[in-house]
């Protein structure tokens, strides 16, 4: 198992040794494997669970994880930096929790209780102005033990994405606030350029020589953004929203901004301060609806996969919901998304459940030893009328499941990738609720004597490791080679190989 800088880097505790490859099977393309027929992709199930994140003052006030961070504490558990809107005053607040499981989280003294003020509230020193509107904190463990965090700062003129820096994570220093990673192009009421943005009242505008006003729009984002720090690659990546200029046909006016549509753009440094050009990533296709944006994108490693959780927006006028949509890459640049929507299911929106209307993802999943667990932001309200009703929740599923091809009682069937046997068995992860037949082949397709379909064991049941078998003939006798597996099955569903 890789072992990362530290336990804090939660993204990557899962990620394949540097110089190793993962002997398992995904099926995360958005094509169909050779020979598919009456099988198509599936999520794999998920299940909510029960979560409490104890509130150091009013419980009504709004507390969200999406676009926050948990980090792993080196002595075990876990450590919670989520956004805050009280209940009592306006503005928006970053506060810290502790937890030894991910499930309850306590509220973590930071300084005696005063009264108004929570006890777990993170101060910043170095801030400028009016500190009262800060949020979505990304925290970054360095290579040298110290902390970073990024995080949006509104008010006084202001909107971008401060950099702070930190011994201990806990106590914190802005190092120089007029150097931040990005620019939201209303920062300096700088609106005319910001791709038919409305005005907004954050200030009167500023004036920029061209120098600087190119240094805006290089920088220019949305909220919305994760930081991580890459060990294998010794590198910082940014994910974040571009803003696109509306076109007739996708505008939607009733959106809380119609002149742009977002989607997602990355961005690379060396050492987390100076950000390099922005490369787009992922934009609406074909398949997709019409109205849909994306809204941000969460990054997990999982063997030698990068897993994404973007926010599948619907805009449309009586929709505005946000969806938790998963999608695959190994390089970070290009992402396929086999399954289009919500991996995480919300309940009707007349219904008025807590996440009937948005699922928002956090930074990290927490690894649970046979399961994920995702402490998602859930709110019953549209997204162009927020009423301060975020709460965070739980839902958890199993480690190697993601995306399975599935048969219905009608027999189907594929062709795998190649892949090179180590292992002394063929392992398959798999819920057969009616039957399975596997045929081994060569590199090319044809069948091993020995391992035809109808020579080979039937599998029945649900799990993660169903052994493959042809009657006598192990495939032990085949480690080392190229080889494909041709299955046939109905009624079930069939998310990786074991090899």
């Amino acid at each position: 198992m890789f072992t990362p800088l530290s336990r804090r880097n939660l993204a990557a505790v899962t990620r394949s040794p540097v110089g190793e490859v993962a002997h398992r099977l995904f099926f995360f393309d958005e094509e169909l494997p050779l020979g598919a027929h009456n099988v198509h992709p599936v999520y794999a199930p998920i299940a909510k669970v029960p979560v409490n994140v104890e509130q150091a003052e009013s419980p009504e006030s709004s507390v969200a994880t999406f676009a926050s961070s948990i980090v792993g504490l080196e002595g075990g558990g876990y450590r919670l930096y989520a956004t805050v809107r009280p209940a009592t005053r306006e503005g928006l607040e970053m506060r810290v929790w502790e937890s030894p499981d991910g499930l309850n989280w306590r509220a973590l003294a930071l300084r005696p209780q005063d009264g108004s003020e929570a006890i777990n509230r993170l101060l910043i020193e170095g801030v400028p102005g009016d500190a009262s509107f800060m949020g979505q904190p990304q925290v970054v463990p360095l290579r040298d033990g110290r902390w970073r965090c990024y995080f949006w700062k509104h008010r006084d003129g202001h909107v971008r994405y401060v950099i702070a820096e930190s011994e201990d994570g806990l106590r914190w220093q802005v190092p120089d606030f007029q150097r931040p990673a990005l620019f939201h192009p209303y920062d300096g009421g700088l609106w005319e350029w910001a791709a038919g943005l409305a005005p907004e009242t954050y200030a009167e505008k500023v004036i920029l020589s061209d120098e600087e006003m190119l240094r805006h729009k290089r920088l220019a984002s949305n909220d919305a953004t994760f930081v991580y720090y890459n060990e294998v690659l010794d590198r910082y990546e940014c994910y974040s929203v571009w803003l696109h200029p509306a076109i007739p046909d996708r505008r939607v006016e009733v959106d809380n901004a119609p002149g742009v549509h977002r989607v997602l753009h990355r961005r690379l440094s060396m050492d987390g301060l100076e950000w390099g050009d922005p490369e787009i990533i992922l934009l609406p296709d074909a398949r997709d609806p019409w109205d849909l944006q994306f809204y941000y994108l969460a990054v997990q490693w999982h063997l030698d996969w990068m897993i994404g959780s973007a926010g599948h927006y619907r805009v449309e006028d009586g929709q505005q919901t946000q969806d938790l949509t998963l999608c695959f890459s190994r390089d970070g640049v290009r992402w396929a998304r086999p399954v289009r929507g919500g991996f995480i299911p919300r309940p009707p929106e007349a219904s008025e459940a807590q996440d009937c209307r948005g699922v928002y993802a956090p930074n990290t999943w927490l690894d649970l030893g046979d399961r994920w667990l995702i402490l998602y932001t859930a709110t019953p309200d549209p997204h162009n009328r927020p009423r301060g009703r975020s709460r965070p929740m739980g839902a958890a599923f199993a480690k190697n499941r993601f995306v399975g091809l599935a048969a219905t009682r009608v027999t189907g069937g594929f062709l795998t990738e190649p892949f090179i046997l180590t292992a002394p068995q063929i392992t398959l992860d798999a819920d057969i609720r009616g039957w399975l037949r596997a045929e081994l082949c060569d590199g090319f397709g044809r069948k091993l004597p020995g391992h035809h379909l109808m020579e080979g064991a039937p599998i029945r049941g649900d799990s993660a490791s169903h052994i493959l078998r042809w009657r006598d003939q192990p495939a032990d006798l085949h480690r080392y080679q190229c080889l494909r597996l041709r299955f046939e099955y109905a009624d079930g569903e069939v998310y990786g190989v074991g090899f």
